[in-house]
């Protein structure tokens, strides 16, 4: 990831850490029967996140043609988790 700033690189790192930590647990505790709705829709909150601000930092150096596609998609991605409707 050179094309980040390092402070950046640290907090989207530790982000998806701690995105995967919970949507991991919340995952198997959820498949043995534990209510973890809450848990599992802000695990998927941040991966969509982090994934979002990666997607973010490889487009914008690309032409305008792919940051429209990115910013439909993203825009497409935000409507199916808040939602939760499986266009993705």
């Amino acid at each position: 990831m050179y094309f980040m700033k390092r402070e950046t690189q640290r907090i989207l790192g530790l982000l998806s850490f701690t995105a995967l930590i919970i949507f991991s647990v919340s995952t198997l505790l959820a498949k043995i029967g534990g209510n973890m709705g809450f848990f599992l829709w802000v695990g998927n909150g941040l991966l969509l996140f982090v994934v979002l601000m990666l997607a973010y930092h490889y487009v914008r150096k690309l032409s305008s043609a792919w940051k429209i596609v990115y910013f439909v998609i993203a825009v497409l991605a935000i409507i199916s988790f808040i939602w939760g409707i499986g266009i993705f």
